[in-house]
């Protein structure tokens, strides 16, 4: 089993909206099937521009907002404040396409089960196939995100000032109307700048490899579900589960569709109690981490102190060191912990280095994948398994 020929075929531009996605999808497939290993594949309808269309949409309606703000209608003004976070917690927290489903395509996740005889547990491993391109990285547009509520506070209390100042004739005032047009204004310009970090992949010539994000975990399962196909692996009581999603780029739709179509109730309601390993950023440089917490924009879910720490053992039995943590988290474990699920996210630190930096951009490519560290993965993964069986 060659990682690095895998790796390399896997690690090309493979944004939602192409055609390449489906190219390495089928490449799994015939991989999968060339080792006799049985998958399933589950359809879905992914929204391959959703960013784009709702960030857009947010900077659409902050120029509606400008204009009625300037023509001093205030009820317009707050109608069109207040349809942007109703429509950020409608798509991103309550998974509601409402300008996202203008443009659909098919969407497919993969899916190998190893069931144990006796089950008393089942231990899924999830990671996302799909790269994404930005204008920003991960570390840039945080700092663009951080403002999302102070601007969603802003625009609803500027038309209450817009009526107030006209009961009162306060915008009669030269300085009154400068300074309501220019904070307008610069509420606009945040919304642009949202929606070219949501959507400002179509600007760009270039594009990420998604080598580490998230190239290597797939990799990493590949191994793993041949590792245990291939009896290397005791299972003990454990069932394992291992899921490829593709939708993660696009706010987690494709692990959506898995959790919404496997826990049809909204819950872990199950014969036995599911586990989740989830991967994001393997085989960069430095230490094995966790996140402490996955979310979208209202919600962050607390990741599972008993994975966290039975990984813990595993990683520092292996390593001699402790995993390091991170703080949080957009991620697939959120659909997972959403439903009630334990779930973890571990990946490395990228330490010494760029850490989180540099990722949805040409510089996520082969030269940044360490792959002792993808190899130390796989090792931790099939010793996770089979730590059941002694503690």
């Amino acid at each position: 089993m060659n990682l690095k020929s895998i790796l390399t075929t896997i690690a090309v531009p493979r944004p939602n909206h192409s055609d390449t996605l489906n190219t390495v999808i089928e490449y799994v497939k015939e991989l999968l099937t060339g080792w006799g290993i049985q998958f399933t594949v589950q359809d879905f309808t992914l929204r391959p521009h959703m960013q784009l269309l709702v960030g857009y949409t947010c900077f659409i309606l902050a120029v509606i907002f400008l204009f009625f703000i300037l023509k001093k209608r205030p009820v317009g003004a707050f109608l069109a404040a207040l349809a942007i976070p109703a429509l950020l917690i409608l798509e991103f927290e309550l998974f509601i396409p409402v300008t996202s489903g203008i443009i659909t395509r098919p969407g497919q996740n993969i899916i190998m089960s190893f069931p144990a005889a006796g089950a008393v547990r089942e231990l899924i491993f999830c990671a996302h196939i799909d790269s994404k391109t930005d204008f920003l990285d991960h570390i840039q547009r945080a700092r663009v995100y951080q403002w999302i509520p102070a601007a969603i506070v802003l625009g609803l209390l500027m038309p209450a000032w817009v009526l107030i100042a006209k009961r009162y004739s306060l915008l009669l005032k030269k300085s009154a109307r400068v300074t309501t047009a220019a904070l307008a204004i610069i509420l606009v310009l945040y919304w642009g700048m949202v929606g070219l970090s949501f959507g400002g992949y179509v600007f760009l010539d270039r594009e990420s490899f998604g080598a580490v994000d998230n190239g290597t975990s797939v990799t990493t399962l590949l191994a793993l579900a041949k590792n245990i196909h291939d009896g290397k692996i005791d299972q003990g009581r454990s069932s394992v589960t291992v899921v490829i999603t593709s939708g993660e780029e696009v706010s987690l739709q494709g692990a959506h569709a898995y959790v919404n179509n496997r826990f049809k109730s909204g819950t872990a309601e199950t014969a036995v109690p599911p586990f989740l390993v989830n991967l994001e950023l393997v085989a960069q440089k430095g230490n094995m981490i966790y996140w402490e917490k996955s979310g979208m924009f209202l919600k962050y879910y607390d990741t599972d102190i008993e994975l966290r720490d039975r990984l813990n053992r595993v990683w520092k039995g292996i390593s001699g060191t402790e995993m390091d943590s991170c703080e949080k988290i957009t991620d697939d474990s959120q659909r997972f912990l959403a439903a009630g699920i334990p779930s973890i996210t571990v990946g490395n630190s990228g330490l010494p280095g760029p850490g989180m930096g540099g990722f949805h951009s040409p510089l996520d490519c082969m030269n940044r994948v360490v792959f002792k560290n993808l190899d130390l993965m796989v090792l931790t993964l099939g010793r996770f398994i089979e730590s059941y069986n002694k503690f």
